[in-house]
């Protein structure tokens, strides 16, 4: 989630809302890293906080200009426009965010949000149900994943502890194949990753999605 150092110590200032300090910090994860849109979206979060409406804009725009197939910059900068008062705006972004995503629970619920804004109740009720809908199918994966999770944990440790218990023969020990030399053998590369790979890869990405909906459900507001 953190590119650089300075990117994450801007990140703990943001959380304690020290404003200035975490600018600072900003600032120098993107010299480190220029224009990088993480940084560059999480500095414009900073600069919502600071009602510093250009700036955050700027920022905002540029992230989404460098990185296009990701929906969080459609709904991060359309929380800013709303949040500044273009609420207009804020509806296309979101509907560009869905676009880029069908599945975008969080951008189909404040599309919702910003329709009965506007009054438009019935089609608000639709969008609602749809983002239930993507909702439940996504908390029903991360479930999955969990006790996935789980298990492999317990398949680890149990693994573990019967190699403790039945520790491998030192070379020259043990039965030879007979008739056959006991010689290494070159392993064929698996080109399939691993369940370890994958779990690893979605655990990742499990934790960002969940730290998103969190942040963005909370209305882009700090943990107090």
């Amino acid at each position: 989630m953190y590119i650089n150092s300075e990117h994450k110590k801007a990140q703990k200032l943001l959380e304690q809302q020290k404003f200035e300090k975490a600018l600072i910090a900003f600032n120098k994860a993107l010299q480190q890293a220029p224009n990088h849109p993480d940084i560059l979206s999480h500095r414009g979060v900073l600069y919502l906080h600071m009602n510093q409406k250009k700036k955050c804009f700027d920022d905002l725009e540029l992230s989404l200009r460098l990185d296009k197939e990701y929906s969080y910059r459609y709904a991060a900068l359309a929380y800013a426009k709303d949040y500044f008062g273009d609420t207009d705006a804020a509806i296309e972004l979101y509907e560009k965010a869905i676009q880029v995503d069908p599945e975008d629970s969080i951008s189909h619920n404040n599309l919702g949000l910003l329709m009965e804004k506007k009054g438009y109740t019935q089609k608000a009720k639709e969008i609602f149900k749809k983002a239930d809908k993507l909702s439940k199918i996504q908390n029903d994966f991360f479930e999955k994943l969990d006790e996935l999770e789980k298990q492999e944990k317990n398949f680890n440790s149990t693994s573990k502890n019967e190699n403790q218990n039945n520790p491998l023969p030192k070379p020259g020990e043990g039965l030879k194949p007979k008739g056959e030399p006991l010689q290494p053998k070159k392993l064929k590369e698996d080109p399939s990753p691993t369940f370890k790979q994958v779990s690893k890869d979605l655990i990742t990405k499990k934790a960002v999605f969940k730290e998103f909906i969190d942040f963005i459900k909370n209305g882009f507001k700090l943990k107090e």
